[in-house]
C-alpha cells in the first residue's frame, strides 16, 4: 500500500472512532452543538471514502479510455466532498437557528467537554499528518480531507466553549457552538470547490514550478532557443510540453537524445511531473 493509501485508511479509522464517540456523546447530553459536530464527523468519514476512492483510482495507470491517465479523479473526489461538506453545513446552520431562540436542555455536559478535550488534539494531530503527507505527494484528495480535519479542530474547540457556556448557565452556547461549526464548514467548502475548480480548468503550476522548469531550458546550451512552453495540472501531477529549435542539419538521432535528456532533466528537477512533450523544431 502507498503513502498515499495508507494516509487515507488512517483517516477512515480515526474518522470513525470520532464519529462514534461523537454520536455517543450527544445522545447521552442532547447538545445540540455535539449532533453538529457527529453530522460533520459523519460527512467527514464519508469524504474519507471518497478520498481513498479517489487516490486509489488516480493511480491506476492508462488505458483505453484514459490515454492521459486518471489523476483527476483525485480533485472530483475532492469536490463531491466539498459539495458534502457545503450540504451538511447548511442543515447545522438552520438548525442553529432554530434552537437559538429556544434552546434545548443539555444533560452530562461534562460527558460532552471531555470528548472535546480528548477529540482536539487527536484532531490535530491527524491534520497535520495528512497535510504533509499532501504536500509531499502532491495529493489534492488528502488536502480536502486534512482541511476536514482542521475544520474539526475549530468546530470542536467552538462545541467545547459552548458545553462550558452551558455549565456555566448560559444555554445559547450551546446552538451557538453549532452555528460556528456550521460557518466554518461553509468556508473550507467553498476553498475546496475553487482549488477542485481550477484543476478543471487546467490551470497552470505556480510561478516557482514553471521557474524550475524553465530554467531547465534555459540551462540547455545545446538547444538555440524555446518556445511554447506549456503545463497544466492534473490531479497531483503536472504535464508539461515544449517546442525546442536545435542547429540546422543536426542528425535526427542526436536531436532525439537532447529532447530525451531533456525530458529527464525536468522530471528530476520536478517530481510532480508526469509527463514531458518535446517538439523538436528546425533553427
Amino acid at each position: 500500500m502507498g503513502k498515499k493509501l495508507g494516509a487515507a485508511s488512517m483517516s477512515i479509522a480515526v474518522n470513525t472512532a470520532l464519529l462514534i464517540s461523537k454520536i455517543a456523546a450527544a445522545f447521552i447530553t442532547g447538545s445540540i452543538g455535539l449532533y453538529a459536530e457527529s453530522a460533520h464527523s459523519l460527512f467527514d468519514l464519508l469524504a474519507s471514502f471518497l478520498a481513498y476512492l479517489g487516490i486509489r483510482k488516480a493511480e491506476e495507470p492508462e488505458d483505453r479510455t484514459h490515454h492521459f491517465g486518471h489523476e483527476k479523479f483525485e480533485n472530483l473526489s475532492s469536490m463531491l466532498q466539498a459539495l458534502l461538506i457545503t450540504g451538511t453545513a447548511s442543515v447545522v446552520l438552520f438548525e442553529a437557528y432554530q434552537k437559538f431562540s429556544e434552546p434545548g436542555k443539555v444533560d452530562f455536559s461534562e460527558a460532552g467537554i471531555l470528548l472535546m478535550l480528548i477529540s482536539i488534539p487527536v484532531t490535530y494531530f491527524t491534520s497535520r499528518y495528512l497535510g504533509d503527507v499532501a504536500k509531499k505527494e502532491g495529493s489534492s484528495a488528502l488536502e480536502a480531507d486534512s482541511a476536514h480535519f482542521t475544520t474539526d479542530v475549530v468546530s470542536s474547540a467552538a462545541v467545547l466553549l459552548g458545553l462550558i457556556a452551558v455549565k456555566l448557565g448560559f444555554p445559547q452556547g450551546d446552538p451557538l457552538a453549532a452555528a460556528v461549526v456550521g460557518l466554518v464548514m461553509l468556508y473550507i467548502s467553498v476553498e475546496l470547490l475553487l482549488h477542485s475548480f481550477f484543476v478543471f480548468m487546467d490551470f497552470s503550476p505556480d510561478k516557482e514550478t514553471m521557474a524550475k522548469i524553465k530554467g531547465v531550458l534555459v540551462a540547455e546550451k545545446r538547444i538555440t532557443r524555446f518556445h511554447k512552453l506549456r503545463a497544466r495540472i492534473a490531479g497531483s501531477r503536472i504535464l508539461v510540453d515544449a517546442h525546442i529549435h536545435l542547429p540546422h542539419g543536426m542528425p535526427v538521432e542526436t536531436a532525439h537524445t537532447i529532447a530525451h535528456e531533456i525530458e529527464t532533466m525536468i522530471l528530476r528537477e520536478v517530481p510532480q511531473v508526469k509527463e514531458v512533450n518535446i517538439h523538436i523544431e528546425p533553427d
